[in-house]
């Protein structure tokens, strides 16, 4: 049976309106969510809001001047047991720059087939690329003692073609939007905007312009089945309420991971 997983940063700490957040992810219809980028009350939100069955928010930093941010993995239909890992400035609590990877085994089925493995992934931004590409190999260490399918979903901060995307596919893992590795601009669309975009660069809410970057993936492991990636797009319906909510898009991947049992 196909698992509807839902990507997206929140961008906690501008204080996003997490009802109409919560109202856009119960139009998507998920099975289970992972969110970057968010305070625990907001998690907390969006879990009641989606009356989901299961779900842990993970601590990743605390500014001092307004609450913990993190990560969350929630899972809506199917339950999910979440362990998070530091990948980054380990020890580095009340910095921004410190990075997580809550690790989490989420069910398929009710009737107690192998789950598989879904990684919730935030990398440092900016002019670090030598820092993501550590935080990766960082990542797939860690990957590299659990069995079955692997999930490896959030905000990657990295543009297609970049150096993270390679430590990835030399890995074996491949990006479910078939856009990671840069693919040429289609005809009569602007040359510098990703195929994919889930990004605003400069946003602020209510901006008119479109996205242009493609930051958040969805890579899937060896094996792991396919996958179809949705992002909404301007003209779609409703494409006006995102431009108020956050920087990013979420990114939708309707997951078939192959036989419930396969390990």
């Amino acid at each position: 049976m196909p698992v509807t997983l839902v990507s997206w940063n929140l961008q906690g700490h501008a204080g996003p309106d997490v009802r109409a957040a919560a109202a856009e992810l119960q139009r998507l219809s998920p099975d289970v969510v992972v969110l970057q980028e968010v305070q625990w009350h907001h998690a907390r939100h969006v879990r009641r809001a989606l009356r989901a069955r299961s779900g842990r928010w993970s601590f990743k930093h605390w500014p001092l001047r307004t609450w913990p941010e993190g990560s969350a993995v929630i899972g809506v239909t199917r339950r999910v047991k979440v362990r998070s890992r530091a990948l980054s400035h380990c020890w580095r609590l009340w910095s921004w720059r410190r990075r997580i990877a809550p690790i989490a085994a989420v069910r398929r089925a009710r009737d107690g087939a192998a789950p598989f493995t879904l990684a919730n992934v935030h990398l440092s931004p900016h002019d670090r690329p030598a820092l993501r590409v550590a935080e990766t190999q960082r990542l797939l260490r860690l990957l590299r003692r659990f069995t079955g399918p692997v999930v490896v979903a959030g905000d990657l901060n990295e543009r297609p073609g970049g150096p993270l995307h390679h430590t990835l596919a030399a890995a074996g893992f491949r990006d479910a939007s078939g856009v990671a590795h840069g693919e040429p601009p289609a005809a009569g669309s602007d040359p510098q905007s990703d195929p994919v975009p889930t990004n605003w660069r400069g946003w602020r809410p209510g901006t008119p312009a479109p996205p242009t970057q493609q930051i958040d993936y969805v890579y899937l492991s060896p094996g792991a089945g396919e996958a179809e990636v949705r992002v909404p797009r301007p003209g779609d319906d409703g494409f006006d309420r995102y431009r108020t909510l956050s920087d990013h898009l979420p990114v939708t991947a309707v997951l078939d991971l192959g036989p419930a049992g396969e390990r």
